[in-house]
């Protein structure tokens, strides 16, 4: 089975940016070498304690239906399946470190008791597709790395929020082909929701399908969806619909060579907008922009980009935008870097006249941002915000408390 195809686009993208922005490839040979407890073996230790290992002797029925979804997923390595005492609808898989160790996935007790045969291997293949993407790795590095996420740089935050979601979706795609029914991943999503049986009411995939296509419909229009740690369920149903009707699928069901579904990747593509935008705000959208083009024009005043400047611009956008790079590169392209920022400046001043202060702080913090101020960046500077409405004594009180608390001087010169 060619893996690969079956995983989403963007997903690979940012899982492999992910990857090497944190050297992953280094961290793993570390972390092998270094005299710590291995993140694997932590796991099995307290589930080994804790936990019911799952084996062919005393969960006969249990171990041979995961042995089957690992069989049609194609997945080859050696895992361990654990059932912990915990009423929570959760699961995870961690990934190996080792080769000759094993990979574990983690079934709570309240998920096994909910769900029925099908939904089991559904959730099963869904673990198993994280540890097919090598997502599960990836999300234990960076787990590594920052252990406070909040400590990670907020541009990498939204990039691993993103990346999350979309590690989701891929997975649902390998649980499904485990389970090979919708109408078993809907009532999935459904018990895993609810915490209610199906059974008791009378549960209808399809009417279920068309309640979350209303609310994916809500969420679009409200860009809410971006604020979750996992897609919503009405993504997740919607992207799994999306996979079934495939071409991708079907190939898949034939045997047949799996290659590159553009119209299913375009759906995809539509239907994940919602997780790329940090927020739908016009007022933020005119920030992007104004962002964007100030720091490119002030950072050139001086005929050269620093790279510092250069940072400094990607990290405001970081606020704003989950692709900060792409956005300042799209900047460039377009070589209109005047009309975006006489655009942006107008439309910010008539949201919010407040604006201002924040534009001055801004693009003064550029000018300091490689420990030199020139005399064209500081005429530049006074002439703006005069047309701001500043009185220059004001510019000046902004600049020199910006210097005071940021400026670090270039002393090499």
């Amino acid at each position: 089975m060619n893996h690969k195809a079956i995983r989403i686009p963007l997903e690979i993208q940012i899982g492999q940016e992910l990857y090497q922005q944190i050297q992953g490839k280094v961290l793993e040979s570390i972390l092998r070498e270094a005299k710590v407890e291995k993140t694997e073996n932590y796991f099995k230790n307290i589930l080994q304690g804790h936990s019911f290992k799952v084996n062919e002797k005393l969960a006969p029925r249990l171990y041979e239906s995961f042995l089957d979804v690992k069989l049609r997923l194609g997945f080859e390595e050696p895992i361990e399946f654990y059932i912990t005492n915990n009423p929570e609808l959760n699961a995870f898989a961690v990934s190996r470190l080792e080769v000759d160790e094993s990979h574990i996935i983690n079934i709570n007790s309240g998920l096994i008791d909910k769900v029925d045969d099908d939904e089991l291997k559904f959730i099963v293949g869904h673990e198993i597709g994280h540890l097919i993407s090598n997502n599960a790795n990836i999300a234990q590095l960076l787990n590594f790395v920052f252990q406070d996420q909040a400590q990670s740089p907020l541009m990498m935050q939204h990039k691993i929020a993103v990346w999350d979601k979309l590690s989701e979706l891929t997975a649902d795609r390998f649980g499904f082909i485990a389970c090979g029914r919708l109408d078993k991943v809907l009532s999935c999503f459904f018990k895993m929701a609810s915490g209610l049986s199906v059974e008791r009411l009378n549960f209808d995939p399809k009417a279920f399908s068309l309640e979350n296509e209303e609310i994916l419909k809500y969420f679009k229009e409200t860009g809410s969806g971006n604020l979750l740690s996992h897609p919503i369920n009405p993504i997740r149903i919607k992207a799994v619909e999306l996979f079934e009707t495939s071409d991708l699928y079907r190939n898949l069901l034939a045997g047949t060579e799996l290659r590159e579904d553009k119209k299913l990747d375009t759906q995809v593509s539509e239907l994940i907008q919602s997780l790329m935008v940090i927020s739908n705000s016009p007022v933020n959208f005119h920030r992007i922009s104004f962002i964007a083009s100030a720091g490119l024009i002030v950072a050139g005043i001086d005929k050269a980009i620093e790279p510092d400047e250069y940072k400094k611009i990607i990290e405001e956008l970081s606020a704003f935008t989950v692709f900060p790079k792409q956005t300042l590169k799209q900047m460039i392209d377009d070589n209109k870097m005047e009309e975006f920022f006489e655009n942006s400046v107008k439309a910010l001043l008539e949201i919010n006249p407040g604006e201002k202060n924040m534009m001055m702080e801004y693009m003064i913090n550029i000018i300091i941002a490689d420990s030199t101020i020139s005399e064209g960046e500081l005429n530049f500077i006074f002439d703006f915000g005069v047309k701001l409405g500043f009185e220059r004594k004001e510019i000046a009180q902004i600049f020199a408390s910006s210097i005071q608390e940021q400026f670090i001087p270039n002393i090499y010169l």
